[in-house]
């Protein structure tokens, strides 16, 4: 019991405010003045490798069903990116699942993955949605992001996606949820973190979506908000 009780806390600690601040002093802090000043891509080279992937996505969604799609838009990516990358089991010990390399080699400054999930205000309530979820990610700007795709997580994430659809056309998408997302990018909460054995070999890049991108592909971006912003 005792066992449990202490594997949850340190899944939770991260997230606890009082214990971040108490132990600042003892980490190494990567300190960041300004999100722009924290890119290894521009902006645009992110928007125009998004709107190349999500047209061939887009196309691949249409033509096949349920885990063909999946399999056709991970050729979609070995054609644009030049490189597959899929969930798996992890190498590290007790690491849960991963994200591996299944096909070609990926080269410096590719996008690999998407970060999916519910995206919260800093001043919005993640204490039920936090309890045994070592899934949820803090933004720069303190936004959080919640990629957990089971329980609570899973519930208000669909029920935020329901809320934002235009008639028959979802607004984000819901099938990352499942082991067959049709944007093959959305397993980013699975990367796993550097160990000592293990160093990191990505970084994260936060990138706010333009108004102007395309109405018809925003259905695959695997993000959504709990209020309208």
């Amino acid at each position: 019991m005792l066992a449990h009780v202490l594997r949850k806390w340190k899944q939770y600690r991260y997230r606890f405010v009082p214990w971040i601040a108490m132990t600042l002093k003892d980490r190494s802090v990567r300190a960041v003045q300004d999100k722009s000043q924290d890119k290894i891509l521009s902006d645009q080279d992110v928007y125009t490798c998004l709107l190349n992937l999500f047209e061939g996505f887009y196309q691949g969604s249409k033509s096949s069903l349920g885990s063909d799609v999946y399999n056709t838009n991970l050729n979609v990516m070995d054609n644009v990116l030049g490189f597959q990358t899929e969930r798996q089991p992890s190498v590290l010990r007790d690491g849960g699942f991963g994200v591996i390399v299944t096909k070609g080699i990926v080269p410096n400054g590719s996008i690999v993955s998407m970060y999916p999930g519910t995206i919260y205000q800093p001043y919005e309530p993640t204490f039920f949605q936090s309890l045994g979820n070592q899934f949820i990610f803090r933004c720069i700007d303190g936004l959080l992001i919640d990629g957990n795709d089971r329980r609570l997580s899973r519930f208000v994430y669909n029920s935020c996606a329901q809320r934002d659809r235009m008639g028959p056309y979802m607004t984000c998408d819901i099938s990352w949820l499942t082991p067959h997302p049709v944007n093959p990018l959305a397993v980013g909460q699975y990367v796993n973190n550097q160990s000592k054995k293990f160093a990191a070999n990505v970084v994260y890049q936060e990138y706010d979506v333009p108004q102007d991108f395309p109405f018809h592909l925003r259905h695959i971006f695997p993000t959504t908000f709990t209020v309208l912003v």
